[in-house]
């Protein structure tokens, strides 16, 4: 349930000064990582799951033929994005719609179902990287890639943080 704006200020009003700038912080990136020009044909979140797809298919092992479409399952894709299973095939669902993806049934086992970038999905695919790829360098540039290295270990340091937290 979402909290109302008192809620919300009554909770910020009792944190500390480094526990709001932490918020702000998170704000911040977030909303620089999810948004989207309105005229973009694929969403933040539905390049990411490109980007996953994409990176677990170069990973695959190159003996087995590209006519196999070795793909990737839903279930790993969701553990990959941290996000729920229904979240990924919904987002599949419509990256499929798109022509970007291709559902393909295990040639053993027609339950399991593995997901590959079509030609269109990776032409697609390749365009947004090239460009999220030139967005990056430049931001690079302009902080200095120690800094960025930087960054970078901290956001590590972080997600291991977070994640023994929330383990208790």
């Amino acid at each position: 349930m979402p909290l109302s704006k008192l809620h919300r200020r009554c909770l910020m009003d009792n944190l500390g000064i480094q526990e709001k700038k932490l918020i702000v912080a998170f704000e911040n990136i977030k909303r620089l990582t999810t948004r989207t020009q309105s005229t973009d044909s694929v969403p933040h979140g539905e390049f990411l799951m490109m980007f996953v797809i994409n990176s677990v298919m170069k990973q695959t092992d190159p003996e087995i033929s590209a006519t196999a479409c070795p793909g990737v399952m839903i279930s790993k894709l969701s553990d990959l994005l941290q996000i729920s299973r229904p979240t990924a095939s919904q987002m599949i669902t419509t990256l499929e719609e798109k022509g970007y993806v291709d559902r393909i049934a295990g040639a053993t086992d027609r339950r399991i179902v593995y997901i590959c970038l079509t030609e269109k999905g990776q032409m697609v695919f390749s365009t947004k990287m090239a460009l999220y790829s030139g967005f990056l360098t430049e931001i690079i540039e302009k902080v200095g890639r120690e800094e960025i290295d930087q960054l970078i270990s901290l956001c590590e340091r972080f997600h291991s943080a977070v994640c023994e937290v929330r383990g208790r």
